[in-house]
């Protein structure tokens, strides 16, 4: 979920006209199997993560670091369930959110290097079922599906009907698949603008996609994933597909001065959404960072076609993206990555080229995090 809407309202709204309860499961015991206090940078990462929590207001915070050909480091500290009092760590899978469209857009810029699509094709020709479901989709392009420039909506922000929906009945938007609320909040609505003209935010792109990907293939999105992405590179805690995985950090946020538990809504809006819905761990997606940006799952070409982003004036150089990545800039570095920031969490993974290292912070409480972090992890 990527929130335009005032984050303090959408809370507001949740705690005040939701009539949802939920019985919290105690999640299983996990035992990671890795120490990392024999890293030879443990005492400064460890260090730089006790800084970055005593600032949060995250119950629970995990920072992963990977340089190049060596070996990760990984901290947690907090709590992934505070209903259990469980401790946060090492290997305690989350949601993801929007890191997921870069393992969507991986798997499309691998068909494009397979031959098997251009990004110059429009919707109405790979997807002609959709030609009249969506306006102008004989000019949308796929390129500009990934990168946020087709002019389609994004329910999350601007459909109130999607958001009371989610707030009242999140089970309800829960059982849709990308397909069901694709005909349920795109299909027949107008765009936001004109298709190559502005950049607009919009899952639904992504839904596309991934409606693209299972059509050429002939395989599900988590089948691809799985094929393309999580074995070859031996990622064991990394999939999209809908699980009851208690194990899975829980989400928060304020209510008030009460910190509340918001994983019913954040599972809803995203499990299994090839835009939003990815559960994986910090090692896993550091492995997954690395191998994208040091070119093992899409050609050099490809890889710097996803690096170029597309801005208008009117973002007022805000919102440039590229091909399911995002360029990133610190105060003294830049790279290139994806956000995922929802309700009750706040996900990043950012590989920094002239460092040859690749950063993985989460926090499981919503809205965005400070990220000052990153430049004093950059300089260990």
């Amino acid at each position: 979920m990527k929130l335009n809407l005032s984050l303090s309202v959408f809370i507001v709204l949740i705690f005040t006209t939701s009539c949802s309860k939920e019985k919290i499961p105690a999640p299983p015991a996990q035992t990671c199997g890795v120490d990392y206090t024999s890293h030879p940078d443990h005492a400064e990462y460890q260090e730089a993560l006790n800084s970055y929590v005593s600032t949060s207001s995250a119950p629970g915070s995990v920072i992963g670091v990977k340089k190049y050909q060596q070996s990760e480091w990984i901290g947690a500290s907090g709590f992934s369930h505070l209903e259990h009092n469980t401790k946060f760590q090492t290997c305690t899978p989350f949601r993801c959110g929007s890191i997921t469209k870069a393992f969507t857009a991986v798997i499309i810029m691998q068909l494009f290097d397979e031959g098997k699509i251009e990004l110059h094709d429009k919707l109405a020709t790979v997807l002609p079922e959709v030609k009249d479901k969506i306006p102008y989709s004989d000019k949308i392009t796929i390129q500009q599906l990934l990168n946020h420039s087709s002019g389609l909506k994004h329910p999350t922000d601007d459909d109130r009907n999607y958001q009371l929906s989610l707030i009242n009945n999140p089970d309800y938007i829960g059982s849709m698949d990308f397909n069901k609320r694709l005909e349920t909040f795109i299909y027949g609505k107008a765009l936001k603008h004109s298709p190559g003209s502005e950049s607009y935010y919009s899952n639904p792109g992504y839904w596309l996609l991934g409606q693209i990907i299972e059509k050429i293939t002939g395989a599900s999105i988590q089948e691809n994933i799985e094929k393309r992405i999580t074995k070859p590179l031996h990622l064991t805690s990394t999939y999209l597909i809908k699980r009851n995985n208690v194990a899975v950090a829980r989400g928060y946020n304020f209510s008030g001065n009460r910190l509340k538990d918001v994983t019913l809504w954040d599972s809803a809006d995203s499990d299994g959404d090839p835009s939003a819905g990815l559960i994986s761990n910090a090692k896993d997606l550091l492995l997954f960072g690395e191998a994208l940006f040091k070119g093992q799952l899409v050609s050099d070409s490809s890889l710097e076609l996803m690096k170029t982003t597309t801005s208008f004036p009117s973002c007022h150089g805000d919102c440039g993206y590229g091909l399911g990545i995002e360029t990133w800039i610190t105060k003294e570095y830049s790279g290139y990555g994806k956000n995922g920031t929802s309700l009750g969490f706040d996900a990043n993974l950012i590989f920094f080229p002239e460092k040859n290292i690749t950063i993985l912070i989460f926090s499981n409480y919503g809205g965005g995090n400070k990220k000052d972090v990153v430049d004093v992890l950059l300089k260990i």
